[in-house]
């Protein structure tokens, strides 16, 4: 058992001091692409919503009533 253990923690660790390839080389690199994309999207569109906070709470302090809800 010791011995299965010692040869599994010697694979490990050679395994990890492989070269190291840039991501643009591995089966990974649509994935990142993806998710560059994704944020690029997220950032965006969390912009455009502060805009839209920004500009609505400029028109709310430029009529100077203030709205009241209207429920059933």
């Amino acid at each position: 058992m010791r011995m299965i253990l010692a040869v599994t923690c010697l694979a490990v660790m050679l395994s990890a001091c492989g070269e190291k390839k840039e991501i643009k080389d591995t089966v990974f690199a649509p994935a990142v692409r993806a998710k560059d994309k994704a944020r690029a999207v997220e950032d965006r569109l969390r912009e455009g919503a502060e805009k839209n906070r920004e500009a609505l709470k400029a028109s709310g302090e430029d009529d100077g009533s203030e709205q009241k809800p209207q429920g059933y």
